[in-house]
């Protein structure tokens, strides 16, 4: 057979596969290939989902294209199995948090809410991530790149109640503190000078637009860093039409957590949803996200309010101290984005630099310690987030 008239597997069947298929053209691909055993036998797109152990037989007829986020761990898996002749989907290297055209999304539907902290911990998708960090994270302590993902805090505050949050309205430990423009300016102005091209955005564990200058904080960011892929994530309470229609002129992707316990629209989302029938190509940046403030999430490192079994990861990795930059509003640089109320510090942008930081001693450290094991660094043995970044 001639090789270059090969049909293709896609190995995963999720939002990249499915990119895939329609950059590949359907009459190219013979089917996905996913780890799934929930997805196996089911079809996606009109094309039958597989086990890689049931095409083995037939692999030499094929050219593998793998299209996810866990590309690090389907890679491993190919070579133990003898495979090389496989290719990247090069759509999945930076991509956006909710890859979808529907303006509204149920994520209960694909990915139905865990009912009990055992559920959350047993579930499928924990186990298959545990396994797809473990094996990123080997490559990436060899070749230690710069982070491709900074998310600068401007106020420390949140107005909502959600019961997995160690940050909410109710239980936030933190003194409140607020970045000054200066300084927000010269974190820009450095992510300008090595020409950042990862993603931006002014949110972490808050709610954004309790700082009345975070459309001039956004502006101003992609004035300077035009390259970046930025984002922001909101509550949605604090929004008006003038508002959504400032940020959404900036951003590459703007990210609406409605959180209502039955998944009703409130009022700010209705009118957004209004305004967006008028404007459908907003539907390519804009995702409002139907939320339960209620519900079991990630342990956040034992920090979590609704969270009291906790399961130790003692021998996990972890990839975020590999991929994340997390700015306080005071300067202060924070483990990870689960690192709500801030315990550990591993330098502060108003004395050293972004890079000088980045590359030292304090980063090294943590990663070297959680490259051998969660157990190895504070409370993260106690963290069930298991994020690819």
């Amino acid at each position: 057979m001639n090789h270059e008239n090969r049909k293709i597997l896609i190995f995963g069947a999720g939002v990249y596969g499915v990119r895939a298929l329609e950059q590949y053209g359907g009459e190219n691909v013979e089917c996905f290939l996913d780890n799934s055993e929930s997805k196996q036998g089911t079809y996606v797109k009109g094309k039958l989902v597989k086990s890689i152990q049931e095409i083995l037989p037939q692999i030499d007829n094929y050219k593998i294209v793998i299209a996810t986020s866990y590309s690090s761990s389907i890679e491993k898996q190919l070579q133990e199995l003898g495979i090389s002749g496989y290719e990247i989907f090069e759509e999945e290297k930076l991509h956006g948090y909710i890859e979808t055209d529907e303006l509204i999304v149920n994520p209960y539907i694909e990915a139905k809410e865990a009912l009990s902290e055992d559920e959350w911990s047993d579930s499928e998708k924990m186990q298959y991530m545990r396994k797809a960090v473990y094996d990123a994270v080997e490559n990436l302590h060899q070749k230690q790149p710069l982070f491709n993902h900074i998310e600068v805090e401007t106020i420390n505050r949140c107005n909502g109640t959600c019961s997995f949050c160690p940050v909410n309205r109710n239980d936030d430990p933190r003194e409140k503190a607020v970045m000054t423009t200066e300084l927000f300016e010269k974190i820009v102005n450095q992510l300008a000078e090595i020409n950042y091209s990862g993603k931006f955005t002014t949110f972490s564990n808050n709610e954004p637009l309790l700082d009345d200058r975070i459309i001039e904080f956004n502006r101003y960011a992609r004035k300077h860093l035009p390259h970046a892929r930025m984002h922001l994530f909101t509550n949605g309470t604090l929004l008006t039409i003038d508002k959504f229609i400032a940020l959404t002129e900036v951003l590459d992707e703007f990210v609406i957590d409605n959180y209502q316990q039955e998944l009703k629209l409130i009022k700010p989302c209705l009118e957004i949803v209004e305004y967006c029938k008028d404007h459908p190509e907003l539907k390519k940046k804009v995702t409002i996200v139907l939320r339960k403030p209620k519900e079991i999430l990630t342990s956040r490192g034992g920090d979590a309010p609704n969270r009291k079994k906790l399961v130790q990861y003692g021998k996990d990795r972890c990839i975020l101290p590999y991929k994340q930059l997390i700015v306080r509003p005071d300067g202060k640089i924070s483990l990870c984005c689960n690192d709500a109320i801030g315990r550990y510090t591993l330098g502060d942008l108003n004395k050293e630099s972004i890079l000088d930081i980045w590359y030292g001693p304090k980063f090294q450290m943590v990663r070297k310690c959680l490259y051998e094991g969660r157990e190895n660094w504070g409370n993260c043995q106690n963290c069930d987030n298991f994020s690819i970044g």
